[in-house]
């Protein structure tokens, strides 16, 4: 049988990839495609296939029949290398491996391609060095995987980071300009800029103006040559200057005869406000911008300019208007869009989506999930550019209180197709604030209440126009919004709350934004109050994040899905409960991403949050069986393709495993099966701590190289006693004629003796040994003699739990005092039915398996920390001494001695600490008679507990 040839091969390839995108031009087997340098070999000059890309660089794809020992060197070697006709470097690309067996067949080879897996890597020049990613091993897919993997690696990120140094370069010029004519000659300029803007005059304001013109003068620059649109360079004066009045006529000919209104009308209303003798200075850098832009190649302006806005959105801090990570993006889309089901081959089914955001910002998430939808379109075959016009007006909805945000997003969506004409958008402005004669409005939160569809007209929203036509600014035409018609929702909501105040002046910060006065920020916050009895999710301490969950769920449709950009409080989190009831009462096939790395800020899918975030993905509908996926990624993705191919591997892990790793080429993180309330699933890097934190609670030793698992009898720490006071009800200030706790509290001096002593704070210092004295004293305030007498004899006991318990600096869960004080706020008291049992918990609690459970049970919103409160205390679960005979109990006792002036390392460092190792054998195989072969398996695990970025919190004590 005749066998084909890689060349032959590399033909038929070359033409499915063509079919896998209408705009690509991909050539086989080419000569002189590449320019020749001194001292390139022949060879190098012909790249297998050239894939090249409208509005990208090229992308070199060498081919091999498997085992393909070659192809990575042949890859490399077409890196730096520059096409003949345009200069264009190669800077990716694609070493893929051909199956073996595709080298029998000649006849339907299409065919047999569509249905081949391929192994792939991208190689990609860094500092001069070809960087492979992944690090090791291969991708794995099919030849659609193999297409969205190239489309995605032709976007140059060198040349979008050089293209945002020059765009902020170029509007911090102009903005300064602007400004500083303003001030001297034209004063009321800056108060008509901002009013167009809808904000306060500040630097801010006119560094967002000026991004906006650049926006718009880039754009130019990109569609020039199409309808007629001349260059820049055409409307210059005979000064040689760009021209103002020649400018904004060509922008309003482009606005009533063509389209692109969401670029140009609001550029030409800035524009109208600056007077003439400051425009020509401003102009000036700003068409610089445009044309250095365009030398680099850098043709995505509306992506530009996206990244730019989070830089210099005004009121960030109270707004909290975050901007989502571009690779963060297109993870979300990527988890979100496959589980629509939509036949993509079907331009009705793809053209009746409805995909909205609420709080959409720069459009990063919905034009991630837009770019999701055209690839998988392309892929089937339908040109995504004719179906343009009509998901613009009917697929895609967009809300947010920015205006400049809203163009921007409607900026992002149309280049897609810059010249695909469309009429009306679903992108509104929402009011927000007291405008007069309007009633008070707080933003898109104001669609919770909104059941049906409304007129834009009289309601203060502005929807953003595709087409000039007549000029109408506001439309009067109804846009539907309706209560469960979303096909999916995607947002990064704000993160505000009205209790964490971010300035003593402000009164409530989450309605702070805009300069709104404070008799504005108590009415929006009252209107917000009305909608509770309408929301399930929404909680004041958890913030305005809680409540857009509720937005979410009465827009999304039954069986659409939610993809929601959180806190990762949102998961253990009290203020939060709500939230996880309503999913776990009203959603299926719940997934849970978060990033198991050190830092918070590494911890974020956002930019500059400083704090830890999940993804959540759900679908809307009843049925579920409680169970929720957890994924921890080791690190969050660094580029689109790294974004693209997690999301794939996520959506392809095995549907029965309880828990395993997650591979993209090498290991990039885990994934869990558990019940949402398993809060302790999120930010872990080693899954296998979490089986065995689960079985703990259930009473089951499960750990590895341990065959089955072993009964352990644990209990709710509730169930064998009573908790101590709220330390409020213990001690706290005078408020009124009667004190809410009836004691002061003092420092005991050293060797003092006290009436009613009391273990009050943390002193890691102090806190080395299971027996910790008291460091304070209770003196009964005037007139509460006989309440501190109850509270004492109601509380008071030797055994005390860490509620703030730092892993890297603190050794002890739970201590006893010599004898019995109060417990504070951060030494609790609990008393336990029978005092016998106090050495068994004391020791369970200190032991590996018992920093575990204080670990699994607490929240971990700061690395290196787990806090409980003390209403959760407790659930925790410990060792059950009403199951261990008199005997187990009595040695339980006498290893409390032995060990009672022993001292303890740090939490974190039990790996290494040879009192806590010595402890567990102690307690777990000589007082409660586990088998003496748990104690390696329980030596990897303590390895690997003490590993997790939540418990060494970067700290250098962590295992090697």
């Amino acid at each position: 049988m005749a066998k084909t040839s890689e060349t032959a091969f590399n033909a038929v390839l070359a033409e499915v990839l063509r079919g896998k995108h209408r705009g690509w031009s991909v050539g086989a087997e080419q000569t002189r495609v590449l320019r020749a340098e001194p001292g390139t070999r022949a060879g190098a000059l012909r790249p297998d296939i050239l894939v090249r890309l409208p509005g990208g660089l090229p992308v070199a794809v060498e081919t091999e029949y498997a085992p393909a020992h070659t192809v990575e060197a042949d890859a490399a070697g077409r890196l730096n290398l520059s096409l003949a006709d345009t200069d264009q470097p190669i800077e990716h690309a694609m070493a893929l491996q051909i199956p073996a067996e595709l080298r029998d067949f000649q006849d339907d080879l299409p065919a047999r391609i569509a249905a081949a897996e391929f192994r792939y890597c991208v190689l990609s020049s860094a500092a001069g060095e070809a960087d492979r990613w992944p690090g090791s091993d291969w991708l794995r897919g099919g030849i659609d995987d193999v297409a969205g993997a190239i489309e995605l690696v032709a976007l140059s990120e060198a040349r979008v980071a050089r293209g945002v140094e020059i765009l902020e370069h170029g509007v911090g010029i102009a903005a300064n300009r602007l400004r500083e004519n303003a001030l001297h000659f034209h004063p009321d300029t800056l108060g008509r800029i901002a009013g167009i803007l809808h904000q306060a005059d500040s630097v801010q304001t006119s560094r967002m103006a000026m991004a906006i013109l650049a926006n718009a003068l880039s754009f130019h620059t990109s569609i020039a040559g199409l309808h007629r649109i001349p260059p820049l360079g055409d409307l210059h004066d005979e000064l040689g200057s760009l021209s103002n009045l020649e400018l904004l006529q060509c922008w309003q000919r482009i606005l009533v005869e063509i389209n692109y209104w969401p670029i140009f009308a609001i550029a030409s209303d800035i524009l109208r406000a600056i007077p003439a003798r400051t425009v020509r200075t401003i102009l000036a850098p700003l068409e610089t911008v445009a044309g250095q832009l365009a030398d680099i190649g850098a043709t995505s302006m509306h992506d530009l300019s996206g990244r730019m806005f989070q830089r210099l959105i005004v009121d960030r801090k109270f707004l909290a208007t975050f901007y989502t990570l571009p690779a963060s993006s297109v993870l979300l889309a990527e988890l979100v869009v496959p589980r629509l089901g939509t036949d993509w081959a079907d331009p009705e089914a793809v053209t009746g989506l409805r995909i909205a955001d609420f709080a959409c910002g720069t459009g990063a998430l919905i034009g991630a999930a837009y770019r999701a939808v055209r690839a998988r379109t392309r892929r089937a075959g339908l040109d995504d550019g004719e179906l343009h016009g009509r998901m613009m007006e009917h697929a895609l909805v967009a809300a947010d209180i920015m205006p400049a945000a809203t163009h921007l997003t409607a900026s992002t969506l149309s280049g897609a197709h810059p010249g695909r004409v469309f009429s009306d958008t679903k992108i509104v402005t929402m009011p927000y604030g007291q405008r007069h004669p309007h009633p008070i409005a707080i933003g898109s939160l104001d669609l919770i209440m909104e059941e049906a569809a409304f007129s834009l007209f009289g309601t203060r929203m502005r929807q953003v126009r595709g087409t000039g036509g007549d000029g109408a600014r506001e439309s009067a035409i109804r846009t539907d919004l309706a209560h469960g018609t979303m096909d999916i929702v995607i947002m990064n909501p704000p993160f505000t709350r009205p209790t964490n105040h971010e300035s003593t002046t402000v009164p409530i910060p989450s309605f702070a934004g805009f300069e709104t006065s404070e008799k504005e920020q108590y009415a929006m916050a009252r209107r917000l109050a009305e909608m509770r009895p309408s929301c399930r999710a929404g909680h004041g301490n958890a913030g305005l994040a809680s409540n857009f969950v509720d937005l979410a769920h009465v827009k999304v449709r039954d069986g659409g899905i939610v993809a929601l950009v959180l806190p990762a409080a949102c998961i253990g989190g009290g203020s939060w409960t709500n939230m996880r009831k309503l999913l776990l009462d009203e959603y299926r096939d719940i997934l849970v991403v978060a990033i198991a790395a050190e830092g918070s800020t590494d911890r974020a899918f956002s930019a500059d949050t400083g704090m830890a975030e999940v993804l959540i993905v759900a679908r809307k509908g009843r049925g579920g069986d409680g169970g929720v996926r957890f994924v921890n990624l080791q690190s969050r993705p660094r580029t689109l393709l790294e974004a693209a191919e997690t999301a794939r591997a996520i959506r392809n892990m095995p549907a029965d495993d309880r828990h395993g790793l997650l591979h993209v080429g090498g290991r990039v993180g885990n994934f869990i099966r558990a019940a949402l309330c398993e809060s302790g699933c999120v930010g872990i890097r080693e899954p296998f701590v979490a089986a065995t934190s689960m079985g703990l609670g259930e009473g089951r030793l499960v750990l590895r190289r341990l065959r089955g698992d072993l009964r352990l009898p644990t209990a709710r720490l509730g169930t064998l006693g009573s908790r101590g006071a709220y330390h409020l009800d213990i001690a706290s200030g005078h408020g009124g004629a009667t004190p809410r706790g009836p004691f002061e509290m003092v420092p005991l001096a050293p060797g003092g003796a006290a009436a009613y002593p009391a273990l009050w704070r943390h002193d890691a210092g102090r806190e080395t040994r299971l027996v910790v004295e008291p460091d304070s004293e209770g003196r009964p305030r005037a007139g509460c003699d006989d309440r501190a007498e109850d509270l004492w004899g109601q509380t008071a006991s030797r055994l005390h739990f860490s509620l703030d318990f730092r892993l890297n600096s603190q050794p002890l869960a739970a201590c006893l005092t010599p004898e019995p004080a109060i417990g504070g706020r951060a030494w609790p008291n609990f008393r336990l039915s029978e005092t016998d049992w106090e050495p068994a918990i004391l020791l369970w609690s200190n032991t590996t398996l018992g920093l575990l459970c204080s670990w699994w049970h607490g929240t971990r919103q700061q690395q290196g920390r787990v806090i409980m409160t003390i209403t959760t205390l407790p659930d925790l679960p410990v060792i059950d001494p009403r199951e261990l005979t008199a005997d187990q109990l009595r040695r339980a006792g006498g290893v409390f001695e032995a060990f009672r002036d022993r001292t303890l390392l740090p939490a974190n460092e039990a790996w290494r600490d040879e009192t806590r190792q010595a402890l567990d054998r102690a307690f777990l195989v000589d007082c409660l008679n586990l088998p003496d072969a748990v104690l390696d398996p329980l030596d990897v695990l303590r390895k690997q507990w003490c590993a997790e970025p939540s418990v060494h919190g970067g700290k250098a004590t962590r295992p090697p």
